[in-house]
Protein backbone atom coordinates (compact mmCIF):
# COMPACT_ATOMS: atom_id res chain seq x y z
CA UNK A 1 0.00 0.00 0.00
CA UNK A 2 1.34 3.44 -0.87
CA UNK A 3 1.71 5.94 1.39
CA UNK A 4 -0.45 8.98 0.48
CA UNK A 5 1.56 11.09 2.54
CA UNK A 6 4.70 10.43 0.28
CA UNK A 7 3.09 12.14 -2.22
CA UNK A 8 1.58 15.40 -0.32
CA UNK A 9 2.85 18.35 -1.15
CA UNK A 10 3.26 21.33 1.36
CA UNK A 11 2.80 25.05 -0.18
CA UNK A 12 4.57 27.81 2.14
CA UNK A 13 4.50 31.45 1.69
CA UNK A 14 7.44 33.77 2.12
CA UNK A 15 6.61 37.00 2.13
CA UNK A 16 9.23 39.74 1.72
CA UNK A 17 8.42 43.21 2.75
CA UNK A 18 10.72 46.03 1.27
CA UNK A 19 10.89 49.36 2.79
CA UNK A 20 12.12 52.58 1.06
CA UNK A 21 14.63 54.09 3.56
CA UNK A 22 14.05 58.00 2.97
CA UNK A 23 16.63 60.70 4.34
CA UNK A 24 16.49 64.55 4.51
CA UNK A 25 18.32 66.13 1.62
CA UNK A 26 18.94 69.36 0.36
CA UNK A 27 20.33 69.72 -3.50
CA UNK A 28 21.67 72.97 -5.54
CA UNK A 29 21.01 72.90 -9.10
CA UNK A 30 21.97 76.17 -10.56
CA UNK A 31 22.06 76.64 -14.85
CA UNK A 32 21.42 78.97 -17.56
CA UNK A 33 18.69 80.09 -19.42
CA UNK A 34 19.92 81.71 -22.90
CA UNK A 35 23.39 82.98 -23.58
CA UNK A 36 24.42 86.57 -23.64
CA UNK A 37 25.61 89.00 -26.39
CA UNK A 38 26.87 92.02 -26.22
CA UNK A 39 26.58 94.10 -29.58
CA UNK A 40 28.29 97.38 -28.36
CA UNK A 41 30.19 99.54 -26.35
CA UNK A 42 26.88 100.07 -24.15
CA UNK A 43 27.94 97.02 -22.57
CA UNK A 44 23.78 94.97 -22.02
CA UNK A 45 21.74 93.27 -19.21
CA UNK A 46 20.39 89.83 -20.10
CA UNK A 47 17.66 89.45 -17.85
CA UNK A 48 16.43 86.32 -15.87
CA UNK A 49 19.00 84.30 -17.88
CA UNK A 50 20.49 82.42 -13.99
CA UNK A 51 18.54 80.32 -11.98
CA UNK A 52 19.37 79.20 -8.97
CA UNK A 53 17.40 76.45 -7.91
CA UNK A 54 17.40 75.18 -4.08
CA UNK A 55 15.09 71.45 -3.60
CA UNK A 56 14.91 70.47 0.07
CA UNK A 57 12.99 66.91 1.54
CA UNK A 58 12.81 65.50 4.45
CA UNK A 59 13.50 67.14 8.33
CA UNK A 60 16.18 69.63 7.31
CA UNK A 61 17.35 72.02 9.71
CA UNK A 62 20.00 74.72 8.71
CA UNK A 63 20.14 78.13 10.21
CA UNK A 64 22.42 81.14 9.17
CA UNK A 65 23.07 79.47 5.72
CA UNK A 66 24.27 81.88 3.26
CA UNK A 67 24.25 81.08 -1.05
CA UNK A 68 27.80 81.75 -2.74
CA UNK A 69 29.08 82.12 -6.31
CA UNK A 70 32.54 82.90 -8.41
CA UNK A 71 33.83 82.44 -11.63
CA UNK A 72 36.09 79.32 -11.66
CA UNK A 73 38.31 80.16 -14.08
CA UNK A 74 39.62 83.14 -16.56
CA UNK A 75 36.93 83.86 -19.16
CA UNK A 76 39.01 83.32 -22.17
CA UNK A 77 38.12 82.43 -25.98
CA UNK A 78 39.86 80.20 -28.47
CA UNK A 79 41.51 83.55 -30.05
CA UNK A 80 43.11 83.78 -26.30
CA UNK A 81 41.13 87.01 -25.57
CA UNK A 82 40.45 87.73 -21.81
CA UNK A 83 37.36 89.25 -21.01
CA UNK A 84 38.11 91.17 -17.38
CA UNK A 85 36.28 88.68 -14.58
CA UNK A 86 34.79 92.19 -12.58
CA UNK A 87 33.04 93.58 -15.58
CA UNK A 88 31.24 90.58 -15.44
CA UNK A 89 28.27 91.30 -12.82
CA UNK A 90 25.28 89.29 -11.61
CA UNK A 91 22.10 91.16 -10.16
CA UNK A 92 18.88 89.54 -8.31
CA UNK A 93 15.78 89.52 -10.40
CA UNK A 94 12.98 87.72 -8.93
CA UNK A 95 12.23 84.22 -7.25
CA UNK A 96 9.39 81.77 -7.15
CA UNK A 97 8.82 79.27 -4.75
CA UNK A 98 7.11 75.84 -4.88
CA UNK A 99 5.15 73.21 -2.28
CA UNK A 100 5.75 73.89 1.40
CA UNK A 101 8.13 77.32 0.65
CA UNK A 102 4.56 78.28 -1.32
CA UNK A 103 2.68 77.58 1.41
CA UNK A 104 5.17 79.60 4.00
CA UNK A 105 6.22 82.07 1.43
CA UNK A 106 9.11 83.80 2.66
CA UNK A 107 9.71 87.26 1.78
CA UNK A 108 12.89 88.98 0.22
CA UNK A 109 14.18 89.71 3.40
CA UNK A 110 13.25 86.86 5.33
CA UNK A 111 15.75 85.23 2.63
CA UNK A 112 18.15 87.72 2.89
CA UNK A 113 18.70 88.30 -0.72
CA UNK A 114 21.47 91.10 -1.88
CA UNK A 115 19.89 92.75 -4.32
CA UNK A 116 23.17 94.90 -5.36
CA UNK A 117 24.86 94.36 -8.65
CA UNK A 118 27.62 91.96 -7.36
CA UNK A 119 30.77 91.95 -9.40
CA UNK A 120 31.80 88.59 -10.14
CA UNK A 121 35.63 87.15 -9.20
CA UNK A 122 37.21 84.33 -9.22
CA UNK A 123 36.87 84.39 -5.18
CA UNK A 124 33.42 83.66 -3.66
CA UNK A 125 31.22 86.69 -3.52
CA UNK A 126 27.74 86.42 -1.21
CA UNK A 127 24.48 86.46 -2.92
CA UNK A 128 22.97 85.59 0.65
CA UNK A 129 24.50 86.04 3.66
CA UNK A 130 23.59 84.63 7.15
CA UNK A 131 19.83 84.38 5.71
CA UNK A 132 17.26 84.90 8.57
CA UNK A 133 15.12 82.77 7.37
CA UNK A 134 16.00 78.65 8.72
CA UNK A 135 15.72 75.72 6.38
CA UNK A 136 13.30 73.79 8.33
CA UNK A 137 11.42 71.59 5.77
CA UNK A 138 9.64 68.94 7.55
CA UNK A 139 9.62 64.94 7.55
CA UNK A 140 7.78 63.72 4.28
CA UNK A 141 7.53 67.28 3.00
CA UNK A 142 9.66 68.64 0.09
CA UNK A 143 10.29 72.46 -0.73
CA UNK A 144 11.99 74.70 -3.64
CA UNK A 145 12.72 77.97 -3.95
CA UNK A 146 14.61 79.34 -7.76
CA UNK A 147 16.51 82.31 -7.20
CA UNK A 148 16.77 84.33 -11.18
CA UNK A 149 19.23 86.62 -11.47
CA UNK A 150 20.44 88.91 -14.49
CA UNK A 151 23.58 89.22 -15.89
CA UNK A 152 25.01 92.58 -16.54
CA UNK A 153 27.89 93.43 -19.05
CA UNK A 154 29.80 96.86 -17.90
CA UNK A 155 29.68 99.64 -20.42
CA UNK A 156 32.86 100.57 -21.71
CA UNK A 157 35.92 100.78 -25.02
CA UNK A 158 37.46 97.86 -23.16
CA UNK A 159 35.07 96.05 -25.01
CA UNK A 160 36.60 97.50 -28.44
CA UNK A 161 39.52 94.89 -28.54
CA UNK A 162 37.25 91.85 -27.26
CA UNK A 163 35.37 91.31 -29.91
CA UNK A 164 34.97 88.39 -31.78
CA UNK A 165 32.87 85.70 -33.20
CA UNK A 166 34.49 82.99 -30.82
CA UNK A 167 32.00 82.73 -28.04
CA UNK A 168 33.26 83.40 -24.61
CA UNK A 169 32.47 80.42 -22.36
CA UNK A 170 31.59 81.68 -18.40
CA UNK A 171 31.83 79.00 -15.51
CA UNK A 172 29.61 79.94 -12.83
CA UNK A 173 29.85 78.04 -9.46
CA UNK A 174 27.30 78.73 -6.73
CA UNK A 175 27.52 76.86 -3.27
CA UNK A 176 25.25 76.87 -0.29
CA UNK A 177 27.35 77.21 3.52
CA UNK A 178 26.18 76.03 6.75
CA UNK A 179 26.54 78.56 9.56
CA UNK A 180 29.84 77.12 9.87
CA UNK A 181 31.13 77.83 6.46
CA UNK A 182 30.98 74.58 5.09
CA UNK A 183 29.83 73.37 1.83
CA UNK A 184 26.28 71.88 1.93
CA UNK A 185 25.37 72.26 -2.11
CA UNK A 186 26.84 73.00 -4.78
CA UNK A 187 26.60 73.68 -8.49
CA UNK A 188 28.65 74.70 -11.59
CA UNK A 189 27.47 75.14 -15.22
CA UNK A 190 28.64 77.52 -17.96
CA UNK A 191 27.48 80.34 -20.12
CA UNK A 192 28.24 81.58 -23.44
CA UNK A 193 29.35 85.07 -24.32
CA UNK A 194 29.45 86.68 -27.67
CA UNK A 195 31.10 90.37 -27.85
CA UNK A 196 29.87 90.43 -31.71
CA UNK A 197 31.96 92.48 -34.05
CA UNK A 198 29.44 93.97 -36.14
CA UNK A 199 28.47 95.42 -32.82
CA UNK A 200 28.57 99.72 -32.12
CA UNK A 201 31.06 100.38 -30.45
CA UNK A 202 32.65 104.08 -29.61
CA UNK A 203 36.38 105.28 -30.18
CA UNK A 204 39.13 104.11 -27.61
CA UNK A 205 39.72 107.44 -26.35
CA UNK A 206 43.70 108.23 -25.87
CA UNK A 207 44.83 109.39 -23.01
CA UNK A 208 48.22 109.96 -20.66
CA UNK A 209 49.41 110.82 -17.74
CA UNK A 210 53.18 111.77 -16.49
CA UNK A 211 54.62 112.74 -13.33
CA UNK A 212 57.47 115.39 -13.48
CA UNK A 213 60.77 117.47 -12.44
CA UNK A 214 61.38 117.15 -8.95
CA UNK A 215 57.81 115.88 -8.35
CA UNK A 216 59.17 112.35 -9.35
CA UNK A 217 60.64 112.27 -5.85
CA UNK A 218 58.29 114.59 -3.83
CA UNK A 219 59.25 115.78 -0.42
CA UNK A 220 57.94 117.31 3.19
CA UNK A 221 60.27 118.41 5.74
CA UNK A 222 60.21 119.24 9.13
CA UNK A 223 62.70 120.65 10.48
CA UNK A 224 61.43 122.83 13.27
CA UNK A 225 58.71 122.71 16.26
CA UNK A 226 57.08 125.52 13.93
CA UNK A 227 56.59 123.01 11.62
CA UNK A 228 54.77 120.38 13.58
CA UNK A 229 52.71 122.58 14.90
CA UNK A 230 51.78 124.58 11.72
CA UNK A 231 52.24 121.38 9.46
CA UNK A 232 54.31 121.79 6.11
CA UNK A 233 53.13 122.35 2.61
CA UNK A 234 55.12 122.12 -0.96
CA UNK A 235 53.65 122.76 -4.46
CA UNK A 236 55.88 121.37 -7.23
CA UNK A 237 55.46 123.28 -10.62
CA UNK A 238 54.34 121.75 -13.42
CA UNK A 239 54.74 118.12 -11.28
CA UNK A 240 51.63 116.12 -13.60
CA UNK A 241 51.32 116.65 -17.21
CA UNK A 242 48.47 114.99 -19.21
CA UNK A 243 46.63 114.24 -22.30
CA UNK A 244 43.79 113.08 -23.29
CA UNK A 245 40.98 113.58 -26.77
CA UNK A 246 38.08 113.39 -23.98
CA UNK A 247 37.10 114.20 -20.83
CA UNK A 248 38.89 113.27 -17.99
CA UNK A 249 38.88 112.64 -14.27
CA UNK A 250 42.14 112.31 -12.19
CA UNK A 251 42.67 110.41 -9.13
CA UNK A 252 45.67 109.23 -6.95
CA UNK A 253 46.16 106.78 -4.40
CA UNK A 254 49.14 104.87 -2.46
CA UNK A 255 50.96 102.01 -3.43
CA UNK A 256 51.28 100.93 0.65
CA UNK A 257 49.36 100.72 2.96
CA UNK A 258 51.38 103.12 5.48
CA UNK A 259 54.24 106.07 5.00
CA UNK A 260 57.33 103.56 6.22
CA UNK A 261 60.75 104.33 7.42
CA UNK A 262 63.93 102.78 7.13
CA UNK A 263 63.36 100.98 10.64
CA UNK A 264 59.90 99.85 9.70
CA UNK A 265 57.71 102.30 11.60
CA UNK A 266 54.19 102.83 10.21
CA UNK A 267 52.85 106.18 9.66
CA UNK A 268 49.79 106.32 8.37
CA UNK A 269 48.75 107.89 5.05
CA UNK A 270 45.98 110.16 5.76
CA UNK A 271 48.41 112.25 7.53
CA UNK A 272 49.36 113.60 4.07
CA UNK A 273 47.05 115.88 1.95
CA UNK A 274 47.12 115.93 -1.75
CA UNK A 275 46.02 118.68 -4.10
CA UNK A 276 46.45 119.83 -7.59
CA UNK A 277 46.02 123.18 -9.56
CA UNK A 278 45.29 123.70 -12.98
CA UNK A 279 48.26 126.10 -14.08
CA UNK A 280 46.35 127.68 -16.99
CA UNK A 281 43.13 128.79 -14.66
CA UNK A 282 44.70 128.18 -11.15
CA UNK A 283 41.78 126.23 -10.17
CA UNK A 284 42.52 124.04 -7.28
CA UNK A 285 40.91 120.95 -7.04
CA UNK A 286 39.50 119.48 -3.95
CA UNK A 287 42.24 118.47 -1.55
CA UNK A 288 41.66 114.62 -0.31
CA UNK A 289 43.49 112.87 2.58
CA UNK A 290 46.13 109.80 1.03
CA UNK A 291 45.00 106.57 1.28
CA UNK A 292 45.56 102.99 -0.48
CA UNK A 293 42.42 103.60 -2.71
CA UNK A 294 41.49 105.55 -5.66
CA UNK A 295 40.54 108.86 -4.75
CA UNK A 296 39.69 111.79 -7.81
CA UNK A 297 41.10 115.07 -7.57
CA UNK A 298 39.72 116.57 -10.10
CA UNK A 299 37.45 116.15 -13.48
CA UNK A 300 38.39 118.50 -17.30
CA UNK A 301 35.14 118.14 -19.68
CA UNK A 302 37.33 119.24 -22.42
CA UNK A 303 39.96 117.22 -24.38
CA UNK A 304 43.15 118.67 -23.91
CA UNK A 305 47.01 118.09 -25.09
CA UNK A 306 50.20 118.55 -22.74
CA UNK A 307 48.05 120.25 -19.47
CA UNK A 308 50.40 121.13 -16.90
CA UNK A 309 49.03 121.01 -13.23
CA UNK A 310 50.95 121.77 -10.35
CA UNK A 311 51.05 119.18 -7.04
CA UNK A 312 50.31 119.87 -3.64
CA UNK A 313 51.30 118.02 -0.99
CA UNK A 314 50.75 119.09 2.86
CA UNK A 315 49.98 118.20 6.26
CA UNK A 316 47.64 119.43 9.07
CA UNK A 317 48.70 121.24 12.09
CA UNK A 318 49.44 119.75 15.25
CA UNK A 319 48.77 116.25 13.90
CA UNK A 320 49.60 114.15 16.84
CA UNK A 321 50.21 111.36 14.26
CA UNK A 322 53.12 113.08 12.75
CA UNK A 323 53.97 114.75 16.70
CA UNK A 324 53.58 111.13 18.04
CA UNK A 325 56.27 109.21 15.54
CA UNK A 326 59.33 108.82 15.69
CA UNK A 327 62.17 110.84 13.61
CA UNK A 328 63.25 108.92 10.26
CA UNK A 329 62.20 109.11 6.48
CA UNK A 330 58.54 107.98 5.79
CA UNK A 331 57.62 107.45 2.49
CA UNK A 332 55.33 105.54 0.09
CA UNK A 333 54.72 105.11 -4.01
CA UNK A 334 51.84 107.24 -5.53
CA UNK A 335 49.87 106.34 -8.39
CA UNK A 336 48.31 108.92 -10.50
CA UNK A 337 45.61 107.78 -12.65
CA UNK A 338 43.88 109.07 -15.47
CA UNK A 339 40.42 107.53 -17.02
CA UNK A 340 38.17 108.85 -19.46
CA UNK A 341 34.39 110.35 -18.85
Amino acid sequence: MINNNLFQKIVSTIMLLLTVATSAQLTLNAHNNGWVQVNGSSGVTVTNVVAVEMHMSGALNYKNWSLVARVVSPIVNSQKKEFPVEKLKLRFNNYTTSQYYSENYPTLNQLGVIQNSIAMSFSPNYFIRNSPMAITTPTGRYGGIVLNYDIVIDAGTYLNPLKSWNNYPIQLEFSILNEFGAVIGRSLFSIEMQISPNGNYEPVPTLSIAVDGSAVNGELVFNTIQDYRNGVKKEYQNGLIVSSDTAYDIQVSSLNQYLQSNDSQNLELNSINVQIKDTETNRLSKEIKLSNYNQSLITNSSKTTSKKYNIIYSTTPSDNKILNSKPGNYSTSLLYTITPL
